[in-house]
């Protein structure tokens, strides 16, 4: 009768069943899912982040160009002039046409550098369509405060700002006084 039963346990299977296997491959799906769906959204906040840090260096440009310029921006009691010396830009102006030439080095009309300034941000930015240039690239000045305002866009998926609107840009605005 012993070796009855060494028989049958020698014949006792050793190792995972496939159902074993089955359960542990799919858990190791899920994780991997779960990391690939983290992946894809900390691409989109770095390309986010990128764009805005091309926007704030973009209004710091124009705000430094108007600082080095303040003989045209400022008037002699030091405030900013109601046009800001030809700086001011409102939504819905197009910028002016330039070359590489007039960029460099920078032109001496407000007009012109407004428009190099319009050209770098398309050269940082190469999906920024001329549209939201026009519409949405604002220099202009609080009254009565001697702040000036330089606000850029830039295009975005639906809903994804920080700002809480559903816009399909995205917007910067730098407030400074010279």
């Amino acid at each position: 009768m012993r070796t009855h039963q060494l028989q049958s346990s020698s014949f006792q299977q050793s190792g995972l069943s496939l159902i074993e296997v089955l359960v542990a491959v799919l858990l190791v799906s899920i994780g991997l899912l779960g990391a690939a769906g983290m992946h894809v959204r900390a691409i989109g906040f770095t390309a986010d982040t990128e764009r805005r840090q091309m926007a704030a260096m973009v209004a710091s440009e124009l705000m430094e160009t108007m600082r080095g310029d303040t003989l045209t921006v400022l008037d002699v009691t030091g405030t900013p002039k109601a046009d800001l010396g030809g700086y001011l830009k409102a939504g819905g102006t197009e910028l002016a046409v330039v070359t590489a030439a007039d960029c460099k080095p920078l032109a001496a009309e407000p007009a012109k550098r407004l428009g190099c300034w319009g050209a770098r941000a398309k050269q940082l930015m190469p999906e920024l369509p001329n549209a939201l240039i026009t519409s949405n690239f604002i220099v202009g000045l609080t009254s009565g405060t001697g702040v000036i305002s330089v606000t850029v866009a830039w295009p975005a998926k639906k809903g994804q700002c920080l700002d809480g609107t559903d816009n399909e840009f995205c917007s910067y605005t730098l407030r400074s006084r010279l």
